[in-house]
């Protein structure tokens, strides 16, 4: 497996064992993590991310590395790596004594994006109902508690398509079992609220910055009725590797396009946020 791995301090090959059987994390999913994409060696947006982690530390009783630990242990990660462009997982734990040594891990391997296609002309996507309540605090922070999430997206894959899109038992979209939601109607381009249970994505918060900019186009965040995603003009989904992916029907309801006007305008407007942002020269080739 190509890529590397910093456990707590110490450089590995991904595929060599280093966390104790004994850590809360491999015993109960007790713990965080985030999911980052480096561009040309650097991780875009890195400090919300690890403002994200390091908020919902204190929900879960977990005390991480230094922020500055974790920074330096990025950074070596990916000069040790040799990658340019990639994937950095951040995983942080209690460690086995959970006595105030927690174990954290970088994790960089090679970026994999989804096929070419699902940018070219959408994926498909199907609704699945939320098997807890959206009241669960878990849903709204990155934990090691992901199987609610696998689950669904096994779902959509026994269903035939590619993406599983999360519903409340009231009816109400809340985000995708990997990204969050985002829904074009008319010329209003509109995510589910963060208070119906969601993860507070970087790459949806961008977004809502980037559009929002935009005076041609209304962007909030509000409630989505499953009814009215399946009447929509056009659907995205939004994540930190995949970026900004196209939707091209959602149990079986096609847009009207994929990738629609809106869409490939949020794609524009996001790729030059990334490249401004990083200092990496002009507009970044899209992705797929």
């Amino acid at each position: 497996m190509a890529g590397i791995a910093w456990v707590n301090g110490k450089l590995a090959a991904p595929e060599e064992p280093a966390i104790s059987p004994l850590d809360p994390g491999f015993l109960y999913g007790e713990g965080l993590f985030e999911t980052m994409r480096a561009y040309r060696g650097r991780v875009f947006r890195l400090s919300q991310h690890l403002d994200r982690l390091l908020d919902a530390a204190p929900q879960i009783g977990l005390t991480p590395p230094a922020r500055q630990v974790l920074e330096n242990a990025i950074a070596e990660a990916l000069g040790a790596s040799g990658l340019e462009d990639g994937s950095v997982r951040l995983t942080v734990t209690p460690g086995p004594t959970k006595r105030g040594e927690p174990t954290a891990v970088v994790l960089v391997r090679p970026l994999a994006l989804p096929p070419a296609e699902w940018y070219a002309t959408g994926c498909r996507a199907v609704s699945v109902t939320a098997a807890h309540a959206m009241a669960d605090p878990l849903r709204s922070i990155k934990s090691l508690n992901y199987l609610d999430k696998l689950m669904a997206q096994r779902a959509a894959a026994q269903a035939g398509a590619e993406e599983a899109i999360i519903v409340d038992p009231d009816g109400f979209v809340v985000e995708g079992a990997m990204r969050n939601v985002f829904a074009v109607l008319r010329d209003a381009v509109v995510t589910p609220p963060l208070s119906r249970g969601l993860l507070p994505g970087i790459t949806r918060e961008a977004v809502l910055e980037v559009m929002g900019e935009r005076p041609e186009v209304q962007c909030s965040a509000r409630d989505i009725s499953l009814a009215e995603l399946h009447g929509a003009d056009e659907c995205f989904l939004t994540s930190s590797l995949a970026e900004i992916l196209p939707v091209a029907s959602v149990d079986g309801h096609l847009m009207a396009a994929a990738p629609g006007p809106i869409t490939r305008m949020a794609v524009e407007c996001y790729r030059r946020l990334v490249a401004a942002e990083l200092d990496l020269g002009g507009e970044l080739k899209r992705p797929g």
